[in-house]
């Protein structure tokens, strides 16, 4: 399912986060083609699937969201979690999140990559990873992100592309839920639906994690 013909540099990479992080609104973080109301439309039913996920898990005391961009996540999140690590590899994306989020006493956003998360023994009640994973394109690495996804949380709410009408380009790569449930140490699904947009599909899921529930 792959589309990407080669995998660019760690620094074409970095580049291009740091171009989307110049566009205006919701472009930043999706694609700048799409009209702005189909954008907006997909964020809020994004949003609803997201927090009815984290509803069902109960009292959430900690969550990591993983790629937060603009913070257009972030307060929905942390209307459902005591305390939200938030974090983003671009430090615009991050300042931007910062000032769109500064109501939140509840949110800490921190640099990093989630390839290599900075802790060692911690452990969030759920990881947050909407459309990010995608954006992971060598073998390896995306293999060390869904490992310290699992090592970091006992639950996981993963959204990401699986059909795309337009080809998504060679910053992405179309992978299914269960590539991901592969790549996820003791990964059990508790729910799945679909969202539909513009042509394209992906898929919204609830993890478990070492058969956490």
């Amino acid at each position: 399912m792959r589309q990407v013909t080669r995998t660019p540099a760690p620094s074409e990479i970095a580049e291009e986060w740091r171009s989307r992080a110049t566009r205006s609104g919701l472009a930043r973080v999706m694609r700048a083609s799409q009209p702005a109301d189909l954008a907006a439309e997909t964020t809020a039913r994004t949003i609803q699937l997201v927090t009815t996920f984290l509803r069902s898990l109960g009292e959430v005391d900690s969550a990591l969201e993983i790629g937060c961009g603009m913070g257009r996540l972030t307060s929905s999140i942390a209307g459902q979690a005591r305390a939200v690590t938030a974090i983003d590899m671009t430090p615009r994306m991050l300042d931007l999140a910062r000032d769109n989020c500064a109501h939140l006493s509840t949110v800490d956003f921190m640099l990093a990559k989630v390839q290599r998360l900075p802790w060692k023994d911690k452990r969030f009640d759920v990881a947050v990873c909407v459309w990010v994973l995608m954006h992971i394109l060598d073998d390896d690495e995306i293999s060390a992100a869904c490992q310290a996804i699992a090592a970091a949380a006992r639950h996981l709410v993963l959204v990401e592309y699986e059909e795309a009408d337009i080809p998504v380009g060679r910053f992405s790569a179309l992978r299914n839920l269960g590539d991901y449930l592969d790549l996820l140490p003791g990964a059990r699904l508790i729910e799945r639906h679909e969202l539909r947009y513009g042509g394209d599909r992906s898929f919204a899921a609830l993890i478990a994690l070492d058969g956490s529930r």
